[in-house]
């Protein structure tokens, strides 16, 4: 018995160190090696990384392909499952490795049409945008490919492998951007929907706040109301009873830019807090870039592309909060009885366009899911359990724009005049980006597509008619803005 009760207990013990030794495995698998010298391929010169105490990069390149060569590389050692996993998001491939509960998510965000925004924006680019992505694929794939017995150990974990990156993955963050930061539309008008079905219209008009009674504006110089009565506690009062339905009216970021005349420096003070949420990994990496004589630029990009989006250079600076534009519309449309596939416009039956998408789950099987559009956009009535409803969804992140070269450009721009022309392709993200520069001069610049409309974008709109089809968007030189206002301060 005694021998048996030995036997055991080694047994437990080797049971132990052996699990000891394989969870410690799977905890550090991926980490990378900071202090060996790698051999990237394809630079045309000597590149320098220098990690920080914080095991922040400052890459030092000669030339703009070698430096997002090597952005690439170091991105892929740090984030490469993140940036996996962001690109699943965008183009709805989350039941490939989570299995067939992600079915309907996956359908939702193929619905989104991200992949195909993309092509048109890469056809649309400037060629040193598109080599510099080139680059940053390069690099990832190098990593990857050096790596595939060194991976993070969500691959082991999950059980797969990543696939080599495109440059298409690098502009399909665009689009999970700004469906990101467009999700507040995507519950609160369904909900007031619902919500006007239940009560009647004055007790109804009694939950919504008048915003027009706000008298704290981001744009001054833009507000044509002239209110004696500060109505700000009211609003707030009125809006709490919208909270309680998880609708967020005032959640987002904050930054402002004070002018050297309030500085003891007598330089201006620029400050940003981008309120997303809280992840491990955090959604934003921190970095700084130089090539000599060209560029010398920090702050964060996000991974899986290569250009910072939020920092400074060595002539300005700026930060963004989210402008929360309404740019998703709902519409509920009219089937035809004999035909479930067309749908009544301007008193005319028009034929919806049909998509099988075939979704492939963990495991090894695979769904072939329908998902049907009008020319506005997806009907989404499954997603949102609209009983007895056919809903489409317009949304502004299917239009063309490009915030990479947005980012790009405030990369290198030096003034402000530069810093407008940069923000000028920045309209499916809608951001308040203010702004600073060596110089003394602030400002603040709305870069956002607002739909032209008619009706109240509040609530759903009647499908069967073209009267409230978005006419376009508000021209950037029409969008709120100020440069160096009297007051000597900017802030969002």
């Amino acid at each position: 018995m005694k021998k048996i009760l030995v036997i055991i207990f080694f047994v437990i013990v080797l049971l132990l160190i052996g699990g000891y030794i394989f969870i410690n495995h799977i905890a550090t698998k991926g980490i990378p090696d900071y202090s060996t010298d790698i051999q990237i391929k394809g630079l045309k010169d000597k590149v320098t990384i220098y990690r920080d105490g914080f095991a922040v990069p400052h890459i030092y390149a000669k030339n703009d392909e070698d430096l997002y060569r090597a952005t690439g590389y170091v991105l892929a050692q740090d984030r490469l499952w993140q940036m996996d996993l962001l690109r699943r998001v965008t183009q709805g491939r989350l039941s490939e490795i989570f299995g067939e509960d992600m079915i309907n998510a996956d359908q939702l965000l193929r619905s989104l049409r991200i992949p195909e925004k993309s092509k048109t924006v890469i056809g649309k680019t400037n060629k040193k945008i598109v080599l510099a992505l080139e680059a940053f694929a390069d690099g990832v794939n190098q990593y990857i490919e050096e790596n595939m017995s060194n991976l993070p150990p969500e691959f082991t974990i999950l059980g797969y492998e990543p696939e080599l990156w495109k440059i298409e993955h690098s502009v399909n963050l665009i689009g999970y951007m700004a469906w990101d930061l467009s999700s507040p539309a995507w519950g609160a008008e369904i909900i007031l929907h619902k919500l006007s079905q239940k009560v009647d219209s004055v007790k109804f008009a009694e939950l919504l706040p008048d915003l027009s009674l706000h008298t704290t504006f981001v744009y001054p110089d833009n507000n044509t109301d002239s209110l004696e009565i500060n109505m700000r506690s009211e609003l707030l009062s009125q809006s709490s009873k919208i909270e309680k339905l998880d609708l967020d009216i005032f959640g987002g970021s904050n930054n402002w830019a004070v002018s050297g005349k309030k500085s003891a420096t007598g330089k201006p003070l620029l400050s940003n807090d981008m309120h997303l949420g809280f992840g491990a990994p955090g959604i934003w990496y921190q970095i700084h870039q130089h090539v000599k004589g060209s560029l010398n630029v920090t702050g964060v990009l996000l991974p899986g592309a290569p250009f910072i989006i939020d920092g400074h250079n060595e002539h300005i600076a700026w930060g963004m909060t989210n402008v929360s534009v309404d740019n998703i519309d709902f519409y509920i449309e009219t089937i035809n009885p004999e035909n479930e596939n067309q749908y009544k416009l301007n008193g005319e039956w028009k034929d919806l366009e049909i998509r099988k998408e075939t979704i492939k789950i963990k495991g090894g099987e695979s769904v072939e899911k329908t998902t049907r559009f009008t020319h506005r956009g997806p009907i989404i009535s499954k997603f949102k359990k609209l009983e007895n409803k056919v809903v489409s969804m317009r949304w502004s992140g299917n239009d063309y724009s490009n915030e990479l070269r947005s980012v790009y450009l405030l990369d290198r721009a030096t003034n402000w005049t530069e810093f407008k022309d940069a923000l000028s392709s920045f309209i499916a993200l809608g951001q308040n980006v203010n702004y600073a520069d060596i110089e003394g001069n602030i400002g603040l610049q709305a870069a956002v597509g607002i739909p032209i409309r008619n009706g109240d974008p509040k609530m759903l709109f009647p499908g069967e008619t073209t009267e409230y089809d978005w006419k376009g968007y508000v021209p950037f030189d029409s969008l709120p803005h100020e440069y160096n206002p009297e007051r000597g301060y900017v802030s969002s």
